[in-house]
């Protein structure tokens, strides 16, 4: 419990400085830029790859599936250690962990080395990004969490703006494998300086929550801080009776299947229609500046409509784009799919750890956010494996869009039971 002149003495701090939790929001938005923008340039290095390679779009694809898969693992262990050790160490090491993963792949001159390269170690590596940044800013939030978290998501949509082009135009102008050490270098001297700025919580800065003076309660004439807004909630051992958890992994599975399979696979279904490659790369920067949007949007309306209506909307939008995706023919059909795809896609992003958050409390809401996000990537790795067979037996596309509409429908539908689900819970 912190003394009432404590309280006071932060309350007239924070007026005169600056608040360290919007230093922890940059902080964060910076990884998951990086972290996310080099993940999603691998649809715009597949086509290259298997030109040079001559690989099947099955087999190629199965590399970011197993990306996907070690990814998911090691969010556990990567949100168990930040929760024990803090945020700081654990991502500055899986930052260099991500550039020596794509270093390696630039060097890569058989299928098996990019499944050990790409797959295994950037996976690893890449494992800390999504938990290490949200569940670190969740900690330094109450009031405008929300807001928050969606100024951290909303680096994933500036990330896949940015660095598909850029991929694109290393590609053409030097080669994939000279993109990769480029990228590489990029994760090393961006990633590990903001990982170094990051805190576990308020506390090791002697401050607390931003909005914790607006929470104070009378216990017996005293005030007191309300119980939680600190360090309270379950474990994981707890959260894994309760329904929500699994809900949450079973939601965020199929929500990613859907993703993966449009974020690996629609540069190749716009080239195989005869959109130029540049122009095709260029949809994967529109879903990421939709994302950005939907990331801050939807991260600030959870603060205000509650995160499951929030993930409900994003859920009931991607099942029309990607019904939308079926049909779509002409280079202004791609544009608009992108444009309101990403909105969906970044919007559900955040609301991710604010559930996690509201069900289960902050004790152990990195190793708990690092659950969700296993599912989410057994679902994107599923998805992207799913898109290339489904290429390779037909020579279409059009199939695997439309399961993974269907997917989404279901996504939405158990969003709608999540709340009454979550009632029961006990911390």
């Amino acid at each position: 419990m912190i003394p009432i002149e404590q309280h006071s003495q932060n309350s007239a701090t924070a007026g005169r400085t600056l608040f360290y939790g919007w230093v922890i929001v940059a902080a964060c938005m910076v990884i998951l830029a990086m972290h996310t923008g080099m993940m999603y340039t691998y649809g715009v290095f597949f086509k290259h790859l298997t030109a040079d390679f001559g690989w099947s779009r099955g087999a190629t694809a199965g590399v970011h599936s197993v990306f996907m898969v070690t990814h998911g693992l090691f969010a556990i262990v990567m949100g168990w250690l930040v929760d024990r050790f803090g945020p700081a160490r654990v991502m500055a090491a899986c930052a260099f962990i991500s550039g020596l993963g794509l270093a390696l792949t630039s060097q890569i001159n058989a299928l098996w080395q990019l499944y050990m390269t790409y797959g295994v170690i950037f996976g690893i590596g890449a494992g800390a990004g999504f938990i290490t940044t949200m569940a670190t800013t969740a900690r330094w939030f109450i009031k405008r969490r929300g807001l928050a978290l969606g100024v951290v998501a909303s680096g994933s949509g500036l990330g896949t703006m940015l660095l598909a082009p850029v991929a694109e135009r290393l590609i053409t102008a030097f080669g994939w494998s000279t993109a990769y050490l480029v990228l590489a270098v990029a994760a090393w001297a961006i990633m590990i300086p903001c990982a170094l700025l990051l805190r576990r919580d308020p506390a090791e800065k002697g401050l607390r929550p931003y909005g914790s003076d607006e929470v104070m309660i009378s216990v017996n004439g005293i005030e007191q801080l309300e119980a939680n807004t600190a360090e309270t909630g379950i474990n994981l051992r707890a959260a894994a009776r309760y329904k929500p958890l699994w809900m949450l992994f079973i939601i965020f599975f199929l929500f990613n299947f859907c993703l993966q399979m449009v974020m690996v696979h629609l540069v190749n279904y716009a080239t195989d229609i005869g959109i130029a490659s540049l122009y095709a790369a260029i949809f994967i920067s529109i879903i990421g500046i939709g994302s950005f949007v939907g990331r801050i949007t939807m991260g600030g309306a959870s603060d205000r409509i509650g995160a499951n209506t929030a993930l409900v909307i994003c859920c009931a939008i991607m099942v029309t784009t990607l019904i939308f995706l079926v049909f779509a023919r002409e280079p202004w059909m791609f544009y608009l799919f992108a444009l309101v795809f990403g909105f969906a896609y970044g919007g559900e992003v955040p609301q991710m750890p604010v559930l996690i958050g509201q069900f289960f409390g902050m004790r152990a809401v990195a190793t708990l956010v690092g659950v969700t996000v296993l599912g989410a990537t057994i679902g994107g790795a599923f998805g992207a494996w799913v898109g290339g067979q489904i290429f390779d037996v037909t020579q279409s596309y059009q199939l695997a869009f439309t399961i993974a509409a269907a997917t989404s429908f279901t996504a939405m539908a158990l969003t709608l039971m999540l709340k009454k689900a979550g009632a029961v819970i006990k911390r």
